[in-house]
């Protein structure tokens, strides 16, 4: 019974946070300019194995990824603070 009021409670807490998340974002992306929407730069590595053993790594050149400043991901883009975390990406 505890354990069921806990979890019920933590889900309706995530809720809450989500939705003012995505209400506090809506609201930031109403003004002429939106104020929500970022910018982070991206580096791409590709890693190409070799037959002798050794890798090849290849650069492509930097990109800017859109990005919303918010905890959670909305409107089709990726949460800033988790893009620059990620500047760098090994494929």
């Amino acid at each position: 019974m505890v354990l069921r009021n806990v979890i019920v409670s933590a889900l309706v807490v995530l809720g809450l946070v989500y939705g003012g998340d995505y209400v506090w974002a809506r609201h930031r992306m109403a003004g002429a300019t939106p104020a929500a929407l970022g910018s982070v730069t991206v580096h791409r590595e590709i890693d190409i194995p070799r037959k002798d053993g050794r890798v090849e790594m290849d650069f492509e050149p930097a990109e800017a990824v859109s990005c919303v400043r918010s905890i959670f991901p909305h409107f089709g883009y990726p949460a800033c603070w988790y893009v620059a975390r990620h500047a760098t990406v090994q494929e």
